[in-house]
């Protein structure tokens, strides 16, 4: 086979979920430009159904929406039946849902925020690759692609927030913390079941992303924690998610991949 064909995604179907904003939304172009046919699962339907048409003129695949809801048990069943209906199978699945159902910012937060962050972000999640697990089971093959973070690998830097205590309020929101790190934990175990079955999971654990709204001094404090001197841009994660996604990945699981960088090498 031709090297640059193993990163071809043609005649695959994919599915993510969180895949129309920030590091998913890069997520899904690097998808779509590989000639996947993609399913955009997204609680916000209309929004989602915009990005689609945005992705219709990219790629060579198809580019369907599907109602979803991480906290209903319901909506999750209904989001895999849908796929499977229509696509008969789902060779790649990228989880790059935003931690929703927040415990609230800052270390001290309400019991029943905390458990609800907890029950949506990591077991609404579970329940979603055990579902998509269920199926790749019954292919023998796909991929499991989970979008984690940095920070759940290492602590907080407090100075990279130096003039800027909301953002290092934000920072220290624990429950981010347990369900990325957990994400991480999973991603080893769920190799060590899944890889009889021919079905490899990887994570990638993104850095800080640049946008528009970054302050300035927060980017350049940032910054000099990195080997590369600066933030990631909605391209960086591209390249990466697209190897897992492919065949030229075909021997590589179990792994969680710092896209930060060189952030978490010091």
């Amino acid at each position: 086979m031709n090297t640059l064909d193993l990163f071809s995604l043609k005649g695959k179907t994919a599915l993510i979920t969180g895949g129309r904003v920030m590091y998913g939304k890069s997520c899904s172009i690097a998808l779509v430009d590989a000639g996947a046919d993609l399913y955009l699962a997204s609680h916000s339907v209309d929004s989602a159904r915009e990005t689609a048409e945005e992705f219709r003129q990219r790629g060579s695949g198809t580019v369907t929406v599907v109602p979803f809801d991480q906290e209903d048990p319901q909506s999750i069943r209904d989001l895999v039946a849908t796929v499977v209906a229509q696509a008969g199978k789902i060779d790649v699945f990228v989880n790059a849902s935003r931690i929703i159902a927040r415990g609230g910012s800052g270390w001290y937060q309400e019991e029943q925020a905390l458990a609800r962050s907890v029950r949506v972000n990591s077991g609404g999640l579970l329940y979603l690759n055990q579902l998509v697990g269920e199926q790749m089971i019954r292919q023998n093959s796909g991929s499991i692609i989970n979008i984690g973070s940095m920070m759940g690998m290492i602590g907080v830097e407090k100075h990279n927030y130096d003039g800027e205590p909301a953002m290092i309020k934000g920072a220290h929101s624990h429950d981010y913390a347990l369900n990325k790190s957990g994400l991480i934990a999973w991603t080893r175990h769920a190799a060590s079941y899944y890889g009889r079955y021919g079905i490899r999971v990887n994570s990638l654990c993104p850095g800080g992303l640049a946008s528009d709204r970054t302050p300035e001094r927060f980017s350049q404090n940032y910054a000099r924690h990195t080997q590369l001197g600066r933030l990631a841009n909605q391209d960086d994660i591209k390249g990466p998610l697209l190897l897992l996604a492919s065949d030229a990945s075909a021997y590589l699981t179990g792994l969680s991949i710092p896209v930060d960088g060189g952030y978490t090498s010091i």
